[in-house]
């Protein structure tokens, strides 16, 4: 009988470094630097404090504590604490801490529009998306 673990969270420790689209089925924690887009489609998707994503992020939930240099879409709730460049597209609630510095707009969309707009992420063939864990009993 297989059981799936719930909490599932892959973690990007301070010093690492990823180039490339970071694609994931679950929660994120990023302290370290993506060169490309992320996208959690279940979650918290967290950019937590000196982490840096240069490009586009998309989640469910989004919390910046570090830098985002691109632009944002989040599906359920957001909150900004730390910096983002680019623009905002959200359509749950939002929450903005004393140190938030946004740079670019802030608009509030319909769901269909975090995730299907025209700026959306484009997935190439070749993308490998790390799989949810499961465990066997």
């Amino acid at each position: 009988m297989k059981t799936q673990n719930t909490l599932n969270v892959t973690l990007l420790a301070p010093g690492s470094t990823i180039e490339g689209n970071f694609i994931l089925d679950h929660g994120v924690s990023l302290f370290g630097i993506v060169d490309g887009n992320v996208i959690s489609n279940e979650g918290l998707l967290h950019v937590g404090v000196g982490g840096l994503v240069k490009g586009q992020v998309e989640g469910e939930h989004v919390r910046v504590d570090g830098t985002v240099e691109g632009d944002l879409r989040a599906r359920g709730s957001l909150e900004i604490n730390g910096r983002v460049r680019g623009n905002i597209f959200y359509c749950g609630t939002i929450r903005l801490g004393e140190r938030a510095s946004l740079e670019g707009q802030l608009k509030r969309v319909a769901r269909e529009l975090t995730i299907e707009g025209p700026a959306s992420v484009q997935e190439p063939s070749n993308v490998q998306h790390l799989a949810r864990a499961t465990s066997s009993a």
